[in-house]
C-alpha cells in the first residue's frame, strides 16, 4: 500500500488512461456507461458501511491496482474519527496528513487495507474516487458521496444493491 500526494494521484489516473481537468478534477469516462446508483444512508449512517465496502470489493474485484483518491471531507464532522484514521496510516507507515496526501494505492496483496479504507471513507461521511486498473484496462469506478450514496461506473451492467434486511 502507497500514499499519494494529489499530484501523484492525478498522474495515476493520467498513466492509467482516466482524463483530469486541471487542476486536480478527475473527468468522467464516456466507455464507462453504466452507473447503477446505491443509496445506503442518506439520513446518516445506520450502520451499512460494511455491507457497502464488500459490494464496492466485489465490485472491483480482480484488480491489479485500486487507487481510492479522497476529495473531500470536513461536510459533517461529527462523523469524523480523525484518531481511528490516522492510526490506520500510521500503522502502515504513513505520516503526513490527509490534505498532504489523499491518495490509497493498493495492489492485489493489499484486499484487508483496501476493505479497512473503503470503510473509514464510507464512515467519514467523504467524497471519493475509486479506480481500478487491471489486465491492461481502468476500469470501474466507484464515486463514493458523503450524502450516503456510492455510484457504480462500468462497462456492463453490474448487480450493485443491497438487500432489504
Amino acid at each position: 500500500m502507497d500514499f499519494l500526494h494529489v499530484n501523484e494521484c492525478a498522474e495515476w489516473c493520467r498513466e492509467h488512461g482516466a482524463t483530469i481537468r486541471d487542476p486536480w478534477t478527475l473527468m468522467p469516462d464516456p466507455a464507462l456507461t453504466s452507473s447503477p446508483e446505491l443509496l445506503f444512508a442518506p439520513q446518516g449512517s445506520i450502520g451499512r458501511e460494511p455491507e457497502v465496502a464488500d459490494l464496492c470489493l466485489a465490485a472491483l474485484s480482480g484488480f491489479d491496482e485500486v487507487l481510492i483518491w479522497v476529495d473531500d471531507w470536513g461536510i459533517w464532522p461529527s462523523s469524523e474519527d480523525w484518531p481511528r484514521f490516522y492510526a490506520a496510516r500510521g500503522a502502515r507507515g504513513e505520516r503526513h496528513a490527509l490534505e498532504e496526501k489523499p491518495g490509497h494505492l493498493f495492489a492485489p496483496t493489499d484486499h484487508d487495507d483496501l476493505r479497512l479504507f473503503l470503510l473509514i471513507v464510507l464512515e467519514q461521511g467523504w467524497d471519493a474516487h475509486v479506480l481500478a486498473w487491471r489486465e491492461g484496462s481502468l476500469a470501474p469506478r466507484i464515486w463514493l458521496s458523503h450524502d450516503g450514496w456510492a455510484q457504480l461506473h462500468a462497462l456492463q451492467l453490474t448487480a450493485f444493491e443491497l438487500s432489504a434486511a
